[in-house]
């Protein structure tokens, strides 16, 4: 099911995109669908709270002393009584989890009771974990019955969302430098310079995508592992992938014969593309590193693992949409700024008569 509905967001985005032609203006109801879909993207993505299931924050609360975490329960049963020797109120909470049903277990509420707790209510608080008790206690209400809820998964927790952007932003850069070396080898075949100036936008594109997907990938690393660089393999396919565009574009801006401008830098596009698997999908495969789906990770990472409880179908549906929306967007770019170089061409042909 995941696999299907993120194929789905990644096929219907390239149809869209194709589907009018990005060689001319796109119609209002195309801007529109694109404005839409990146809309529900920042929605999925910033909107719902995330809250965790009681097996998952008893896991990661035995390995971080002191952990705190959101919890996701609905009140089931409430009891009071007085805990010695302060005397202080203390409620025991019976909750229950919302997308499970039978599972239970107790919250402990020091103090007043907060209005909120009301037995069939869904609330997100944030707990702590207690090992000796092995019950949570409550800290404060974070939401009170939620409409949407994502789910918390460790070691990333509210860094999750970045996601949405990350992975779909590497993808479009992907899709460009493959654009660009389609058109590279139609102006080697045909020699069009509508060609060249397509595979020169594409790779302009693809660049400042992959370099949104470094930025990103950074901000989520300085969270997860510390820093914002570390030369994880992934961190440094894409340092070497950038390094083998920006080349690309010195070639282009070193050469002043238009013709001779156009060859060379269609080979090198071309040459260029043959790297971009490797890079992209191999090498952070083969090695060893932090990074989800490197060698010695067991999985993808929580957005395409198929293990159990790792991913609902809001954030599958959040992911699916951030391909859509990031491919219709590049998309969008290509065609404005194909039709840039058209005009800026236009100026300088009146400007030499």
């Amino acid at each position: 099911m995941k696999g299907l509905i993120i194929g789905s967001g990644v096929i219907l985005g390239l149809v869209l995109g194709f589907l009018p032609s990005f060689q001319r203006r796109k119609p209002i109801w195309w801007i529109f669908l694109s404005v839409l879909f990146m809309f529900v993207t920042i929605f999925l993505t910033f909107v719902p709270f995330v809250g965790s299931n009681f097996a998952t924050l008893k896991f990661v609360a035995k390995n971080i002393p002191n952990f705190v975490g959101p919890l996701y329960f609905k009140v089931h049963d409430i009891q009071k009584f007085d805990s010695d020797p302060e005397k202080t109120t203390v409620s025991k909470i019976i909750v229950s989890n919302p997308r499970v049903e039978g599972v239970f277990d107790s919250l402990f509420v020091r103090g007043d009771l907060p209005k909120e707790f009301q037995i069939g209510e869904k609330l997100i608080a944030e707990v702590k974990y207690n090992p000796t008790t092995q019950h949570f206690e409550y800290l404060k209400t974070i939401a009170v019955n939620p409409l949407l809820v994502l789910p918390y998964v460790p070691q990333l927790g509210e860094q999750i969302r970045i996601m949405n952007f990350h992975v779909p932003c590497a993808w479009v850069a992907v899709v460009a430098y493959l654009i660009s070396m389609f058109f590279s080898i139609k102006y080697l075949r045909y020699h069009k310079f509508e060609d060249d100036d397509i595979s020169s936008a594409s790779a302009l594109l693809g660049t400042i995508f992959a370099i949104l997907a470094t930025v990103t990938g950074m901000i989520w690393a300085k969270f997860n592992w510390g820093s914002f660089w570390n030369w994880d393999p992934r961190q440094t396919s894409i340092f070497v992938l950038l390094l083998i565009y920006f080349a690309y574009f010195v070639l282009r801006q070193s050469i002043d014969n238009a013709e001779m401008k156009a060859r060379l830098s269609s080979v090198y596009s071309i040459v260029a593309f043959v790297t971009v698997p490797f890079l992209v999908f191999v090498m952070p495969r083969l090695l060893a590193g932090n990074h989800p789906g490197s060698a010695n990770s067991g999985n993808a990472g929580p957005i395409l693992s198929t293990q159990e409880g790792t991913l609902n179908l809001l954030q599958t549906f959040g992911f699916s949409f951030g391909f859509l929306s990031f491919t219709m967007l590049f998309f969008w770019l290509l065609s404005l700024k194909i039709r840039i170089n058209q005009i800026h061409k236009l100026i300088l042909r009146q400007e030499n008569v």
